[in-house]
Parts: C-alpha cells; sequence; structure tokens
C-alpha cells in the first residue's frame, strides 16, 4: 500500500513539474497577420524563453519582406520582449485564437 501510495506522488509531482514547463505553450506555433497583408510571425521554445520571428514588409526596399528574430520571455501570462523601445507584450486571446502584437504604427492582430 505505501509504494501504491509512493507512486502516486511521484506522478503527481512529475505532472505538476511537467505543466509548469509548458507556460507559454498557447504561443507557440504559426501566425498570420488578419489585416496587414504579407505579415507574420512564428513563436518558438527557446529553453526557458521564446523566440519570435517576424516577418513583414521591408521598411528600405519595396516589394520585400524581412524576417527579424526577438527573444522573448514569458511573465503574468504574456510573452514580454525587450528592445531599444522599452518593453513590449503579446498577448494571446483564448476565445478568437489570436495573437495582439505590438508594432511602431499600433498594433495588428494575427490569427493561428
Amino acid at each position: 500500500m505505501k509504494k501504491w501510495i509512493k507512486g502516486l506522488a511521484c506522478i503527481a509531482v512529475a505532472s505538476t513539474l511537467a505543466a509548469c514547463g509548458q507556460q507559454g505553450q498557447d504561443y507557440v506555433g504559426k501566425w498570420e497577420a488578419k489585416e496587414h497583408k504579407n505579415r507574420s510571425a512564428v513563436i518558438e521554445r527557446n529553453g526557458e524563453s521564446f523566440v519570435v520571428k517576424v516577418t513583414e514588409p521591408s521598411m528600405y526596399a519595396r516589394n520585400k519582406l524581412e524576417t527579424e528574430a526577438i527573444p522573448a520571455v514569458y511573465k503574468d501570462g504574456m510573452l514580454e520582449i525587450s528592445g531599444g523601445f522599452g518593453t513590449s507584450k503579446i498577448s494571446y486571446v483564448k476565445d478568437t485564437d489570436t495573437l495582439l502584437m505590438p508594432t511602431v504604427g499600433g498594433q495588428w492582430s494575427i490569427a493561428g
């Protein structure tokens, strides 16, 4: 009986630890912009943090797309990006399965 209880306790602890490691999993994947043509993001895990690869039209070359890889961390239920203009947050909207991403010109919504 004691071995059985120990086994259950080990499974419970392992499940809890596995769930903690999956925070931010809703953000992982490929996302396409709804309102803006040729804009997308791919979010990947990078150990305990994330990498956000944003693809959008170049500001310097006409008809050319550029991709930028940006490190992010999961904090307070959102992905947080630190850059030259301060800290930005990406939020996940579960009801519509979309992300709200900040940009220089405002914010864009992207669907998974």
